[in-house]
């Protein structure tokens, strides 16, 4: 139940501005047969219809292959159609990066078209559970119209470790690395192309929520990333990295913000404070070690329900250290 408010919160943020009218008015060639269509840098809200995800495509001699499926059933339709207007060859493929509502919602567009949908064996967990029921049922508030169509949609297939897609000349590999923005997040991995499509594994442009993974384990899957090195870098939100100066900054600052937080969240746990102090306290405590996050798009608003969730994170970690 908490983890369901936490996250109404969040969606309740929204910054206003002009929207696309379709998903195609955001497409971008990023290399050869790669795409991307880019959502808005806000939370859903009725007047972006729910894009604020990035969802990606990649066409082959035997078909395409797509990487996450954007809010609701109608923008997984104007993914496909974006797709149509690159190419006439079928989806053969969805690889859903992990299961958070902006990222799957639009699996039915796709089973419809007669592709395999692969996720990991968490997505059919989180499926199972009322809160994520409770979850579709704001979410329906929130976009009311824009909702219609849109099921809680299961994977085909499902993965823990890896598995990979051979399609054409092109082979995908399909990894979980660790626990990180979720139990069951996974990367994409282009290893002839050196491409990697990240999830929310890697933020650019906002801050990560960390109230539904595993902060610990999260600096350990971007340590991965680094240790791959790929030369292109393709995240969940924001813009496509396209040089390895940018990937390694955004890397590090993403496991930085994670690092500073958990190390700061410990100390005030070593001296005794409670997790009402930790809330109010914990965003002077970061500004004091990087004035810069007050820079970052709703710090102030977000920094607080990461701090409440990492707090009992680390208390348990501290707990099992004493065993």
């Amino acid at each position: 139940m908490r983890t369901v408010l936490a996250v109404l919160f969040l969606l309740s943020l929204s910054f206003g501005g002009d929207y696309p009218k379709h998903v195609s008015e955001t497409l971008k060639k990023i290399r050869d047969n790669v795409y991307g269509v880019f959502g808005v840098y806000e939370q859903v809200s009725y007047e972006n219809r729910g894009f604020i995800s990035n969802a990606y495509f990649v066409v082959t001699e035997e078909g395409v292959v797509v990487i996450d499926t954007l809010s609701t059933y109608k923008l997984g339709k104007e993914l496909l159609e974006t797709i149509r207007k690159v190419t006439d060859k079928p989806v053969r493929f969805v690889v859903v990066t992990h299961y958070h509502t902006d990222h799957f919602y639009g699996v039915g567009a796709f089973k419809e078209a007669g592709a395999v949908v692969i996720a990991h064996e968490w997505a059919n967990e989180y499926v199972s559970r009322p809160s994520s029921w409770n979850f579709y049922e704001a979410r329906k508030k929130i976009l009311k119209d824009h909702m219609d169509g849109t099921e809680m949609e299961e994977p085909h297939v499902v993965m823990t470790e890896g598995l990979d897609i051979q399609l054409g000349r092109y082979r995908f590999q399909v990894r979980q690395f660790c626990k990180a923005h979720t139990d069951g997040d996974i990367v994409v991995y282009m290893p002839g192309q050196k491409i990697l499509f990240a999830g929310d594994v890697v933020f650019d442009g906002r801050l990560p929520f960390l109230g539904s993974g595993n902060s610990r384990t999260w600096i350990d899957c971007l340590d991965r990333i680094l240790e791959i090195d790929p030369d292109v870098l393709l995240p969940g939100h924001g813009k496509p990295m396209l040089t390895k100066e940018r990937i390694r900054d955004r890397v590090r600052w993403t496991r930085k913000y994670i690092t500073d937080l958990r190390d700061t969240i410990r100390r005030m746990i070593e001296e005794g404070r409670d997790i009402d102090y930790v809330r109010e306290n914990i965003n002077d405590a970061l500004l004091e070690i990087d004035p810069s996050y007050a820079q970052v798009p709703v710090f102030f608003d977000v920094n607080p329900v990461n701090a409440y969730y990492v707090y009992f994170e680390i208390e348990n970690e501290i707990i099992e250290e004493g065993q």
